[in-house]
């Protein structure tokens, strides 16, 4: 699981261009998009990306909270990585945020994380 630093992640509020920005730092194809406490709002991905600039003429004018996935699928903190699999197996998504116990987000996983960790 990526932690810290290795998380991109914006508050709510963010202009898209710079959800974009952290997005790329973070090179797991999305970003979370927290309230001031630290809660999950939504997530931004790749896709949201693709499909805002299809819709949208006016990239510049929207914030991330615009275009982001609400209520985004999350793991808890304890959850196995065969149970996070299997999450992101059944609800077609390449990523998911960790959450702990109050729903405050400590991470982040990937296919390709759980890739090099050898357990797909």
């Amino acid at each position: 699981m990526r932690t810290g630093d290795k998380v991109p992640k914006v508050a709510a509020g963010t202009p898209l261009r710079q959800a974009v920005i952290e997005m790329s730092r973070g090179g797991i194809g999305m970003t979370a998009v927290l309230d001031p406490a630290g809660l999950a709002k939504g997530v931004f991905t790749d896709g949201d990306l693709r499909r805002t600039i299809e819709k949208s003429t006016d990239l510049n004018s929207l914030l991330v909270d615009d275009v982001m996935t609400k209520n985004p699928r999350t793991v808890r903190r304890h959850t196995l990585a065969a149970e996070a699999v299997h999450v992101m197996e059944e609800h077609k998504i390449s990523q998911v945020l960790v959450l702990d116990e109050q729903g405050v987000l400590v991470g982040a996983l990937n296919m390709h994380d759980l890739f090099r960790a050898r357990v797909i």
